[in-house]
């Protein structure tokens, strides 16, 4: 069933005549007055990855019609942005105040667009702008910070060894910091690059049975019992997952991407080089490093851009091949194991149990670059779900993101209220999702939701491949589901079936 078309926000004002006119003393133009097309700022942006895409805008609209942020938010309209763009309105763009950081990075605007300008990428390179003038997101500068000194957007520590420790899990492996930092740095201006002799060759990956594993920041950190049923079903079903030594953050595709495309482009290919030296496709838990390592995948067939990347790969004695293709985890349940090898491998059916499904945003879209299913229509956590002897439960708000890269924290908050709302109209006992944010907001965010709106929802979120390893056999003590939040009680009943 597709997504149901949600109220149009409102209509942009119309468009500024584009004669000179002086500004005021902060540089904001008075409402009415005629503006001035200020190409320099245009060409700045053109530098950008992807910043040209503006320019071939005609303000159809599309990007306002599905755009959660237009929607819950009087403030944003990226059809707005794409005309202040189009005009060079710097001011407006790139003050202080600046609506760009309510973008939620959903996609959904680089899906509708028939004209392929990605407003949602053009939105990040105006963010790159941003940061270059210092006007960066304080919670987004806080993340960068901590990737840029650890390598990773949630570090290891010794508390976080010993609760791997107690699911079995080695330590969090030490990520090559000062390698990340050579490829951030600024190219010199005068004369090439330095360049490490050393070369990496790849090798033709072969296997659909062993993956390079690639656990992201996320769940190791914070969730290492989503790791640890990752583990275990995964080996249950014959798959074989070979850790990547030296791995960094992907980066995130929320986080990092603002600061600098170029930069976060370099460091994803760096982690794919990893998995072309083991001749493995890359398998991901989280959909947000799916998102990032897949469209580095795509966006590096651009020879020049994979020149500007390789350049910065050859300080570290590295280069990117594109042999290696990435796949989520999902998928691979789906595509390498097949449902009906899922469904028998379960001992423990959850017959009765009915699951609401959130996708999210960045497993699904943008399709072109995903290649994971119908955005409009997904089938494939359903029948995931349905493989365990559940029934799957699509909730009227189910095509809603969980909002996590918006920077206001009521936008997320309402948008949360509303998915939740339509869970619970349905009935459903647990909230099956597939990445850890998506995870983390509606598990801690619940908290925060019921007490703003003075409404309890108390609806249990679960990792699908935690639910996996408990319909396998694995006991409900031993996935970590004490530490929810909200904790899915219904499963115990299962119990004594397996």
């Amino acid at each position: 069933m597709p997504a149901p078309k949600p109220e149009p926000a409102s209509k942009p004002e119309p468009a500024p005549k584009t004669e000179d006119t002086p500004k005021s003393e902060d540089g904001a133009r008075p409402e009415g007055d005629v503006v001035h097309v200020d190409f320099e700022f245009r060409r700045e942006l053109a530098k950008k990855v992807e910043g040209n895409l503006a320019n071939f805008c005609y303000q159809c609209g599309a990007c306002v019609g599905d755009c959660p942020a237009a929607i819950y938010s009087d403030k944003f309209n990226p059809r707005e942005i794409m005309l202040q763009v189009l005009y060079g309105l710097e001011p407006e763009l790139l003050g202080e105040e600046s609506v760009l950081w309510l973008c939620t990075n959903c996609y959904n605007c680089h899906e509708r667009c028939p004209q392929e300008v990605k407003p949602v990428e053009v939105i990040l390179s105006l963010k790159n702008m941003l940061a270059d003038r210092g006007l960066i997101s304080a919670g987004v500068e806080r993340v960068i910070k901590t990737f840029e000194t650890t390598g990773r957007t949630v570090p290891a520590s010794t508390a976080v060894d010993r609760q791997r420790e107690k699911f079995g899990l080695s330590p969090m492996p030490a990520v090559p910091v000062d390698e990340i930092r050579t490829l951030l740095e600024e190219p010199p201006e005068d004369g090439p690059d330095p360049v490490v002799e050393k070369e990496i060759s790849p090798h033709p990956v072969t296997r659909t049975d062993r993956f390079a594993f690639f656990p992201g920041c996320l769940i190791p950190a914070r969730y290492p019992a989503m790791e640890k049923a990752i583990r275990r079903t995964l080996e249950t079903l014959g798959v074989k997952l070979v850790d990547m030594e030296g791995a960094s953050c992907c980066p995130d595709p929320i986080y990092f991407k603002s600061k600098d495309k170029l930069s976060w482009l370099t460091v994803a290919a760096r982690n794919l080089s990893l998995a072309e030296e083991l001749g493995l496709d890359v398998v991901t838990n989280c959909s947000g490093c799916t998102a990032t390592l897949s469209e580095a995948w795509h966006l590096l067939h651009d020879s020049e851009l994979l020149e500007k990347v390789d350049r910065r790969l050859r300080r570290i004695g590295r280069r990117y091949h594109g042999t290696t293709r990435v796949r989520h985890v999902a998928t691979v349940l789906r595509d390498c194991i097949g449902i009906g090898r899922i469904r028998d491998s379960v001992v423990r059916p959850l017959e009765g149990l009915q699951i609401a499904i959130h996708y999210g945003c960045h497993l699904l879209k943008p399709s072109a670059v995903m290649r994971v299913d119908d955005p409009n229509d997904p089938r494939m956590m359903e029948d995931l779900v349905g493989a365990l002897g559940a029934e799957p439960v699509r909730h009227h708000n189910w095509h809603l993101c969980c909002g996590k890269a918006c920077q206001e924290e009521d936008l997320p908050a309402n948008m949360m209220r509303d998915l939740l709302t339509s869970v619970r109209e349905e009935d459903a006992e647990l909230l099956c999702l597939i990445c850890p944010t998506c995870f983390g907001q509606f598990d801690h965010g619940q908290m925060k939701i019921a007490q703003r709106f003075e409404e309890d929802f108390h609806i249990p979120s679960i990792y699908y491949m935690q639910l996996l390893a408990f319909a396998q056999g694995v006991p409900y003590d031993e996935l970590g589901l004490e530490r929810h939040r909200f904790k899915p009680e219904c499963l115990r009943r299962f119990e004594k079936s397996a």
